[in-house]
C-alpha cells in the first residue's frame, strides 16, 4: 500500500502525523472539511462529529455540540484521539450595527454552540488526553472575538470567551503535556 503523501511532506517536511489519531468536530463543510482532509493526507486517522451525515466512507459521529452526553460518547469511544480541532461555529444572522439591534434572544443559540458547545467538547476530551500525557486542543475561534467586531455582536462575543477558556484550558493542560490553542481565522468565504 502506497502512504499518501501530505503537501507538508512533498515540501521535504515531516511533521510526525501519520498514525496519529485526530478528532475534527464540524468536520463536513468549510474549515473544518480541509482540516480533516488535510489531517488525513498526512496519514492520520481522522474521527469526525458533526450534525450532518456524512456521505462516502468517512467515519463521523452525527450529533450537536451543545449535547455533553454525545459529545462525552464520542470521546469515550475513540480513547486513542491525541489531537482535537474544534471547528464549529453559527452567527445570529442579523448585521450587528448598533449591538442592540439584534435581540437578547438572539444570543442565547450562538453562546450556546460557539461557547458551551467548545467547553463540552473540551470536557468530553480533556481527562482522556491528561491521562495519556500528550496531545493538543485546537480550537477555532475569530479575529472577530479579538477585535470587538460589530458585525454580529454575539458571535463576536462567543468568540472573545472561547479565547478565555482556551487560555484558562492551556494552563490547566500544560502540566499533562497537553497544549491549548485559539486559532483566529480572518474572514473566510
Amino acid at each position: 500500500m502506497v502512504k499518501p503523501v501530505g503537501r507538508i511532506q512533498a515540501l521535504g517536511m515531516d511533521l510526525k502525523l501519520a498514525g496519529k489519531e485526530v478528532a475534527v468536530i464540524g468536520a463536513a463543510k468549510g474549515i473544518g472539511k480541509a482540516i480533516a482532509d488535510g489531517f488525513r493526507s498526512e496519514g492520520c486517522r481522522v474521527v469526525e462529529f458533526d450534525r450532518e451525515a456524512p456521505s462516502g466512507d468517512i467515519e463521523r459521529a452525527v450529533g450537536d455540540v451543545t449535547n455533553f452526553e454525545a459529545l462525552n460518547a464520542f470521546a469515550k469511544s475513540n480513547p486513542e484521539v491525541e489531537h482535537v480541532v474544534y471547528c464549529v461555529g453559527v452567527g445570529s444572522g442579523k448585521f450587528g450595527f448598533p449591538f442592540w439591534r439584534p435581540e437578547p434572544s438572539d444570543w442565547s443559540r450562538v453562546l450556546e454552540i460557539n461557547l458551551i458547545g467548545a467547553a463540552n467538547v473540551a470536557h468530553a476530551f480533556a481527562p482522556q488526553l491528561a491521562e495519556n500525557g500528550r496531545g493538543s486542543f485546537q480550537f477555532f475561534v475569530s479575529v472577530a472575538g479579538q477585535i470587538g467586531s460589530q458585525t454580529d455582536p454575539p458571535y463576536s462575543a462567543a468568540k472573545a470567551g472561547l479565547i478565555n477558556f482556551m487560555q484558562c484550558a492551556a494552563k490547566d493542560l500544560a502540566p499533562y503535556g497537553v497544549r491549548a490553542n485559539a486559532i483566529s481565522p480572518g474572514m473566510v468565504k
